[in-house]
């Protein structure tokens, strides 16, 4: 039998889906760019579909636009 989880279970950041980055708190272009919307300097690339992405996506989504990233990351949330 399946065990149902708890809303603590469902919500922990070690439950499938969940995305999580390591980083130095010393590393200060990474944590510039921690606060910042997703359209904010739109200098880069996505790296899967190569569609402009910000430096915030860049740094914290893995180098991925949004939609590549919840792809990747989240596929059971996408809308079909």
């Amino acid at each position: 039998m399946k065990k149902k989880q708890s809303s603590k279970e469902k919500q922990s950041i070690w439950s499938d889906g969940s995305f999580v980055q390591s980083v130095d708190p010393n590393d200060k272009d990474k944590m510039r760019t921690f606060h910042m919307k997703h359209d904010e300097e739109m200098n880069f690339n996505c790296s899967k579909c190569k569609t402009k992405i910000s430096a915030h996506n860049k740094d914290w989504h893995n180098g991925m636009c949004d939609k590549c990233f919840n792809k990747e990351f989240f596929p059971d949330n996408e809308k079909n």
